[in-house]
């Protein structure tokens, strides 16, 4: 294990693909672990996945059966202690669906994020105001009284830029994020505000690098993602689309290696960091005209 940030989403993960590697190394099926376990092939997978929490009296069994030794029992067992935390997102998950519930789990324990928005400023650095303005435009099937539950989700991700293990963010901002009137012109004023106090406050972590409608075509075109990184070298990059009603996150190497790739050309084709500042300054002082 690495030092870094500790989400119980994360600690399931890598105790599943842990679990999983003991597995592979003996030739064994999920099937015959299921049946000689008796927690069955379907709840190991998903175990395996992250997607199920261990008991401690069930991975000492699988650390049995796999003839672990009793240092790596006792390191599986410290990361099945973290899944057990009580996390933040857990108390509004009813709220959400289950994949955006998954990505704040993986961004809490995330080392890295990469995003590019093509029209709305990312959660992780938006204003209260902004972000109750998306809100109450979204779905019809939002609940008024659901609302505030959600802004303080949403509040509660921007912790992870500070702390004892900030995140690092790399942000690609579509042009039409900045001018898109959300809230009306003084709310967005003080989004873009927001902006420049987040990248001169927070600059060697968190990049900003606008796209600009003059760029033309590049490999992101209308597709809206985040890439997020781990510390621990045995987990690899996630991706996560969102769409205006629905979220997936992604883990095929092939999809991963590409979105990576899109990036870092779209990143080289956006203004630079100096030059993006002034374009988001400009933006903001049009807006005073409003």
């Amino acid at each position: 294990m690495t030092g870094g940030p500790i989400s119980s989403t994360v600690q399931a993960w890598e105790l599943g693909l842990r679990l999983r590697e003991h597995r592979d190394r003996l030739g064994l099926t999920a099937a015959f672990v299921g049946r000689t376990t008796g927690m069955g092939s379907t709840n190991l997978s998903a175990a395996e996945s992250g997607k199920r929490r261990l008991t401690a009296a069930r991975l000492a069994e699988l650390a049995a059966l796999y003839g672990l030794s009793g240092g790596e029992a006792a390191e599986l067992e410290r990361l099945r202690a973290d899944t057990e935390r009580r996390e933040w997102w857990h108390d509004h998950a009813h709220l959400h669906p289950d994949e955006l519930v998954r990505m704040f789990g993986l961004e809490a324990g995330a080392e890295r994020v990469a995003e590019f928005a093509p029209d709305i400023v990312p959660g992780l650095l938006q204003t209260a105001d902004y972000a109750r303005a998306v809100m109450c435009a979204g779905t019809p099937y939002t609940r008024p009284v659901d609302v505030g539950p959600r802004l303080e989700t949403r509040l509660a991700r921007q912790a992870r830029l500070d702390g004892d293990h900030p995140l690092r963010v790399d942000v690609l901002l579509g042009e039409a994020a900045l001018r898109q009137r959300i809230g009306g012109p003084g709310v967005m004023r003080g989004q873009l505000a927001h902006l420049l106090e987040v990248v001169a406050g927070k600059g060697d972590r968190v990049r900003l690098r606008v796209v600009p409608f003059t760029a033309g075509a590049h490999p992101l075109l209308g597709a809206a993602l985040r890439i997020m990184s781990f510390p621990s070298p045995r987990l690899r990059d996630v991706v996560y689309q969102e769409t205006a009603i629905s979220g997936v996150l992604i883990d095929r190497p092939r999809v991963i290696l590409e979105s990576t790739a899109s990036y870092a050309e779209t990143f080289d084709l956006a203004l630079g960091e100096r030059d993006s500042r002034e374009f988001i300054r400009r933006v903001h002082d049009e807006m005073e005209q409003l």
